[in-house]
């Protein structure tokens, strides 16, 4: 973990930490603990082809191509949208990795109907795994509970809050299984409109048999929607990084840094407290608005 040089947390006695799951690997971030149970339940299944979804920038079908290849798996991307002249950056450096790319129409996208994909799957030389966009399903949950343990072990008996951005609320689901029951865990959406994200981590709680009140989603810090950003987000970002020596996502980690000052400015936070936010990866991410991975 890092510890943040943040003037706006220091002044007010808060001890800030970056969980820097970016440094991992090439499939780095929550990505690679989302794939973690869902490559051992195909190998075990004897499924030599892994099958997945995802967007042009798409952080998850990257890491699963990179992934697919170490273990020796094929591995196919069901792309959103339609086929562009330019395949994007991210798209170019699977391929690259040995992945086969589809491309499905937005609504059919949306339906995901697997009876849409039968071409493709059948198509396939040998049993074939399929795995949720982004990894969000049991198996990907529980990839996630590890980083939660991984923080605990470095903050022994202290108290500390663990926050993380979210999207589908699986990262968020694994981190709360994973505390200790001393740690609070506070989840920031990604998204705008997002109602339903508090029900979801429930449901992903009740699936895994964990019973835990300490934890919370924020809203109101999304700049605009899903993978939207504003000018104040690039700037805050620009200096963040400068200070830290680091790179951020703008569409998931950049957004929960800035909603955790956004919090202290308002006394939200205790003096004294101490945060450990998770930096999810998602570099891919960068190149959806021209910005360098190094």
């Amino acid at each position: 973990m890092q510890e943040l040089d943040w003037p706006e947390l220091k002044k007010r006695n808060i001890k800030a930490y970056l969980r820097r799951d970016d440094e991992l690997n090439a499939a780095s971030g929550n990505k690679f603990y989302k794939l973690y149970y869902n490559l051992l339940n195909a190998q075990q299944l004897g499924c030599n082809n892994i099958a997945t979804f995802g967007g042009a920038y798409s952080n998850h079908i990257y890491a699963t191509a990179v992934a697919a290849r170490a273990l020796g798996l094929c591995s196919v991307g069901i792309i959103r949208g339609y086929k562009p002249k330019v395949l994007s950056p991210t798209l170019q450096d699977a391929i690259g990795q040995g992945m086969e790319i589809f491309f499905l129409g937005k609504k059919d996208y949306a339906r995901k109907d697997i009876r849409s994909l039968l071409p493709i799957l059948r198509g396939m030389d040998g049993e074939y795994y399929l795995i949720p966009e982004g990894g969000e399903n049991v198996a990907g949950v529980r990839g996630c509970i590890s980083i939660a343990h991984a923080v605990s072990k470095q903050l022994y008996n202290k108290p500390y809050t663990l926050c993380s951005a979210v999207g589908t609320g699986s990262t968020l689901a694994g981190l709360v299984a994973g505390s200790p029951n001393q740690v609070d865990c506070l989840g920031f959406s990604v998204l705008k409109g997002e109602d339903r994200l508090s029900l979801r981590v429930s449901e992903w709680l009740t699936l895994l048999g964990v019973e835990k009140e300490r934890w919370q989603i924020k809203t109101g810090f999304h700049h605009g929607g899903y993978a939207k950003v504003t000018p104040e987000l690039l700037e805050f970002m620009r200096v963040f990084e400068q200070r830290n020596e680091l790179l951020l996502d703008p569409v998931y980690t950049a957004k929960m840094l800035w909603a955790i000052e956004s919090l202290a400015k308002t006394g939200y936070w205790a003096k004294g407290s101490q945060i450990v936010a998770l930096h999810s990866g998602g570099l891919q991410g960068r190149r959806g608005f021209g910005l360098s991975m190094v």
